[in-house]
């Protein structure tokens, strides 16, 4: 139970003998990890150690790219990020290795985010000792929980935004208005944050009414976005590889979600697709985001976007449109 604060009572497994070690600090800053407890076998905290932490988010952001960008500025070389299977809330993990005093030191972290709090286990441990306790440590934070979890995965209110043939869902914090529809039978917008962003990311999303009642392959729809990406001036790298979908696993009709680098005369960059059919339309998913390296905020907001996108977008039926007999 945190002194600091009872909402973030939780529970974990540790190794039986362990201890917890006491004399943590009070509350960090937002977007600052705040320490809740330190485990570990005994007062000396160089050894094996499980940490839990909570960081109080501000906006819709990946959680596994949060993490892997505040290690990378401690110094921390990445070995893995990646969302975990469901359980209760989406779950994600990062690990990495770095060298301290002269030894090897070995993080993994596993988390979730509950009501714009992002709460993670690590377990660390000089790597002269983890292949012998990783076995050990690795239900700890998988098997972590919340007392009274609200199981709201948002940090933002999310915004209803859409034109008569499709509605969808955005952080609070993101504008999204119609464009000119680039083809017969197909409605375009395009989204972008409003606020404290620094115009390196944006997000489109086009519906398009089936033909012969069958929808086109993926391959053909790529074609024809890499055709306009040209025309616009962009370049895209080889053929997009595909990823795993983050949060919005299970969305209905998802056929998948791809990345692929690209560059204009500027500045290279990383492209995401996503591609679904539902209801007689398909629906694909452009987002262009910032390198890490410059704009990692942004990124994080603009690949946590698209997955709220995808798993929200819904068309709508033809009597619900304004241009119903």
């Amino acid at each position: 139970m945190p002194s600091s604060d009872p909402t973030l009572a939780y529970s974990l497994p540790i190794p039986k003998g362990w201890g917890r070690v006491t004399g943590l600090g009070a509350h960090a800053p937002a977007g600052h990890p705040e320490i809740l407890g330190i485990f570990a076998p005994d007062p000396d905290i160089e050894g094996p150690r499980i940490i839990v932490s909570v960081t109080r988010l501000r906006w819709d952001v990946d959680p596994a790219e949060w993490v892997r960008h505040g290690w990378e500025l401690a110094g921390w070389s990445i070995a893995m990020a990646r969302p975990l299977e469901a359980r209760w809330h989406p779950r994600f993990e990062v690990g990495g290795l770095k060298t301290i005093d002269g030894r090897v030191e070995v993080r993994r972290a596993t988390g979730f985010v509950d009501n714009g709090r992002l709460l993670r286990v690590d377990v660390a441990g000089p790597a002269s000792t983890w292949k012998r306790m990783h076995d050990v440590l690795w239900p700890c934070g998988v098997l972590m929980a919340l007392e009274r979890p609200t199981y709201r995965r948002e940090v933002e209110p999310q915004v209803h935004r859409g034109g008569p043939h499709m509605a969808f869902y955005l952080p609070e914090s993101w504008i999204a208005r119609p464009q000119p529809p680039p083809w017969l039978d197909t409605a375009r917008w395009v989204a972008e944050p409003a606020t404290a962003a620094q115009g390196s990311v944006g997000l489109r999303i086009d519906a398009t009414r089936w033909q012969y009642d069958r929808p086109e392959p993926i391959e053909t729809r790529q074609h024809r976005l890499h055709h306009e990406l040209w025309t616009h001036g962009i370049a895209p790298g080889r053929q997009p590889k595909r990823i795993p979908p983050g949060s919005a696993l299970g969305t209905a009709g998802l056929l998948g979600v791809y990345v692929a680098t690209a560059r204009d005369r500027e500045q290279t960059f990383e492209l995401r697709f996503a591609h679904r059919d539902v209801d007689g339309w398909s629906l694909d998913y452009t987002a262009v985001i910032a390198s890490p390296e410059r704009c990692p905020l942004d990124r994080m907001r603009a690949i946590r976007a698209l997955e709220i996108a995808v798993a929200t977008t819904q068309i709508r039926p033809k009597e619900h449109t304004p241009h119903a007999a």
